[in-house]
């Protein structure tokens, strides 16, 4: 039987997890916020003829905004790729027996988070592009901006899926483990997607580092896809025969 202390020791632990992940993410949470705000305020001096000596000194031209979208959506990539191996790890043995069960969640949920605000700076700094003339409309309605609406589409479908499944997080008791598991197999479609988008919508899609992300991530996660399946079929196999 589980003691009292034994009660009062994990309660504390599950306490001390929660004191420790929240800073850390509202840290985190803050420099995004800080850094993204910094940046469209540059962005606006670049557009202000009042500022047009500061914009030259920082060296912001009329392709910044073109320039910030491409690199944060490359970091935007990568970070829901991580989110997803990550997921599929904390999932099967190779992360259970090595990395304790409150660390790996918590990661799990940071690089989600993180994903999702690169994805929604990646999107906000094309408004003060100078050679498309993106819309609020335009980037949250798919399929009618004014760059590749169909691929750019994709890639706003994704990023409300993303955002689903980065905020379940928050509500997991709520929803259920069981639900909450189903709901997450969203994040192979959100791949899909990005991936989709960043191929057919980014224009340094052909360049061999990016095919080499897209390839390499891509591999990553369906060789951890096929083993999870396999072991999940060979678990099953083994309690039907019990």
């Amino acid at each position: 039987m589980t003691s009292k202390t034994d009660m009062l020791g994990a309660g504390n632990r599950r306490t001390l997890n929660n004191k420790t992940i929240l800073p850390v993410l509202f840290l985190l949470g803050s420099l995004i916020a800080f850094a993204s705000i910094v940046l469209v305020g540059l962005l606006w001096l670049a557009g202000n003829s009042v500022s047009a000596v500061i914009a030259a000194l920082l060296g912001i031209t009329d392709k910044t905004a073109w320039h910030l979208s491409r690199s944060a959506g490359t970091v935007a990539y990568l970070l829901l790729a991580g989110s997803t191996v990550w997921g599929l790890l904390q999932s099967s043995k190779i992360a259970k027996e090595t990395i304790p069960a409150g660390l790996s969640f918590a990661m799990h949920n940071i690089l989600s988070w993180l994903a999702l605000a690169f994805t929604g700076f990646h999107a906000l700094v094309l408004l003060f592009d100078s050679f498309y003339t993106y819309t609020v409309l335009d980037l949250t309605i798919p399929f009618i901006g004014p760059y590749r609406p169909l691929w750019v589409g994709l890639g706003i479908i994704g990023f409300y899926l993303l955002a689903i499944v980065t905020i379940s997080f928050r509500y997991r008791k709520q929803i259920g483990q069981k639900r909450w598991r189903t709901l997450h197999h969203l994040s192979f479609v959100v791949y899909i997607l990005a991936t989709v988008h960043g191929l057919a919508a980014g224009t340094d899609s052909s360049k061999v580092s990016m095919l080499l992300l897209y390839l390499g991530s891509g591999m990553v996660i369906f060789f951890l896809t096929t083993y999870r399946l396999l072991t999940n079929h060979a678990l099953q196999s083994r309690l039907t025969e019990v």
